[in-house]
């Protein structure tokens, strides 16, 4: 297959605008939530990990009538960053591809009051047409929608196009805003931690919700070869599937998930030095998840790290995979997994290592990255160390 390379990152969270900002915070590993800016109609405040910057306020694209939403305003941000991190000149945009997962798209519009119901601008599609507009971004444009795993297969599919030679360079990129109605469904559903994300304490008692974006510049090998372009990471393997069992609830023996992250292990060079888990908190979510992941890892699992990013900037959504890529593709640079937040009574049904006291060294050059979602959509991903 044609090899894909990371070569530029972008992100907007609760922990910064800036890459280096959330290296920082993954360290520090201490980021709290607070309370949502509204009652989302059940009358209290649930926590929330809020992006405090002003992206809500970035200009329109020329030629579009009404407001820019949040998710297509942070999205745009973490793509511009993504872009210039990876040197991007103008004429290499012009036939590059984007790849958007994102579950709800600009629904703060839609919420606000801002747009009726007759106009589009809500709709989850229209991030990737606003973000490729102004990014001068020609190639082919796709939104993908797969709840919470959205942010994988939004990279993995930007790799399928520059296997398949659609395209040289692909941005992928995950984005979701806040949304009231999303966070009292949760809420309805008895899904929500009401302190803090605490995915591998006892403790947990549910997810928190966050906002964010993320993207990483996708390229062939040859091409970044050609350009001069340094590489964050390759990514070696993938693989989706879908339970097909339940709207909410995972498959309980896991099969379909271990299909997947089997696949992308069977494909990549050799076994993984760490590993990015989707785990938000909720407990049987975690435990199905973790046993999958260490189960496919064998006699080794025990001295795998593994690591949950939602634990310092909540549940990103449709972004929270491409947020675990780019937590991947900064271990495989700094040769390290940062500590795991929040852990004050660990989880003994969980086999893998789960490192809380500081950074642990990355053994093999190699990050597992998998991701669920509503609907049984699974994907899992390896990346390795570039050459």
């Amino acid at each position: 297959m044609t090899p894909v390379v990371i070569t530029g990152l972008g992100v907007v969270c609760c922990l910064g605008d800036t890459v280096a900002e959330l290296w920082d915070g993954l360290l520090r590993a201490a980021h709290l939530p607070v309370p949502a800016p509204d009652n989302h109609g059940t009358g209290d405040r649930p926590n929330v990990y809020r992006v405090s910057t002003g992206c809500a306020g970035t200009e329109p694209p020329l030629g579009r009538s009404g407001p820019l939403g949040r998710a297509s305003a942070m999205a745009s941000s973490a793509v511009g960053q993504a872009v210039a991190d990876a040197g991007l000149a103008p004429e290499h945009r012009t036939d590059a591809a984007l790849t958007v997962g994102t579950t709800l798209g600009d629904i703060d519009l839609a919420e606000s009051g801002e747009v009726d119901q007759s106009d589009q601008s809500a709709s989850s599609y229209v991030v990737a047409a606003e973000v490729a507009q102004e990014h001068g971004l020609g190639g082919p444009n796709q939104s993908l929608s797969t709840a919470c795993s959205a942010g994988v297969y939004a990279v993995s599919w930007g790799a399928e196009l520059i296997r398949d030679g659609r395209a040289d360079v692909v941005i992928a990129c995950g984005t979701d805003g806040y949304s009231r109605v999303a966070l009292a469904a949760l809420d309805r559903f008895g899904l929500l931690d009401r302190q803090l994300c605490r995915p591998f304490d006892t403790g947990r008692q549910g997810m928190v919700t966050g906002e964010g974006a993320a993207a990483v510049v996708l390229e062939s090998a040859d091409h970044a070869r050609r350009r001069g372009a340094p590489a964050y990471a390759v990514l070696e393997g993938d693989g989706w599937s879908c339970d097909a069992y339940h709207p909410t609830a995972p498959e309980p023996d896991g099969g379909q998930l271990h299909r997947a992250v089997t696949t992308a292990l069977d494909r990549s060079g050799g076994p993984p030095g760490a590993a990015v888990l989707h785990r938000a908190g909720i407990e049987v979510n975690d435990e199905v998840e973790s046993e999958v992941i260490a189960t496919a890892l064998g006699a080794g699992a025990a001295a795998v790290p593994a690591y949950a990013i939602k634990a310092v900037i909540g549940h990103t959504a449709g972004a929270a995979g491409v947020f675990g890529c780019v937590a991947a593709a900064l271990i495989l640079r700094h040769h390290a997994v940062p500590p795991n937040a929040h852990v004050s009574d660990p989880d003994p049904r969980c086999r893998l290592d789960v490192p809380v006291d500081g950074p642990t060294p990355l053994a093999e050059p190699r990050v597992v990255v998998s991701a669920t979602g509503f609907g049984g959509n699974n994907a899992a991903l390896v990346l390795g160390a570039a050459v």
